[in-house]
């Protein structure tokens, strides 16, 4: 892996993530996910005790994946996404004192699905996985007490996501499509809850 993130670009848009200020929120409930890339250690920037870092450098240092973007250096060590752990960190929430959790999930999908396209199939696994880890985490925070909504693709956002995870032409219908599904999961949601 590190012969491949040696070849990745630096992260293109840390001018645009600028704009946030450096700042973090008051009062520690802002925590960006990342891993640092000599230990492998989880790190939640932003959290007490995490190492310093501006909420500017934090946000870089979790949107730099692997593959595509080398690591961000903050205190002089060096830090990737920290999706390379877990795609929501769900389970740190466990020991936090908290009634209901919403989470969203992209990168999981309870759909089953058996598309033709051997790069969809092959994408299909890989979120099968990632859900696995999600369910395991849910299971662990709701053990707690705490109740917790997962929202995660269904197939109309996974047609719109396509095979290609990181294609930028999608945005746009990504964006939209999710903004209508996930509107309809959560008034689905609600209707069983008061239902139940």
């Amino acid at each position: 892996m590190r012969g491949l993130l040696a070849r990745a670009e630096a992260h293109p848009r840390p001018a645009t993530v600028r704009t946030l200020g450096a700042g973090w929120p008051p009062g520690g409930q802002t925590w960006v996910m990342a891993v640092d890339y000599d230990s492998g250690r989880r790190v939640a920037f932003g959290r007490a005790g995490a190492p310093p870092a501006t909420l500017p450098e934090a946000v870089v240092a979790s949107c730099s994946i692997p593959g595509w973007y080398r690591p961000a250096v903050i205190g002089g060590r060096r830090y990737i996404d920290g999706g390379v752990r877990s795609s929501t960190s769900l389970d740190l929430l466990a020991a936090v004192d908290l009634d209901e959790i919403y989470v969203l999930a992209p990168m999981a999908s309870y759909v089953v699905d058996a598309p033709r396209n051997a790069y969809a199939r092959l994408e299909r696994q890989f979120r099968r996985l990632i859900t696995i880890g999600l369910q395991r985490d849910v299971r662990k925070v709701q053990a707690r007490g705490i109740r917790v909504t997962v929202l995660t693709p269904g197939p109309e956002d996974l047609t719109a996501i396509g095979a290609n995870l990181m294609d930028p032409r999608r945005r746009i219908r990504v964006l939209d499509t999710s903004l209508h599904t996930s509107a309809a999961a959560l008034a689905t949601l609600e209707r069983d809850r008061r239902g139940a």
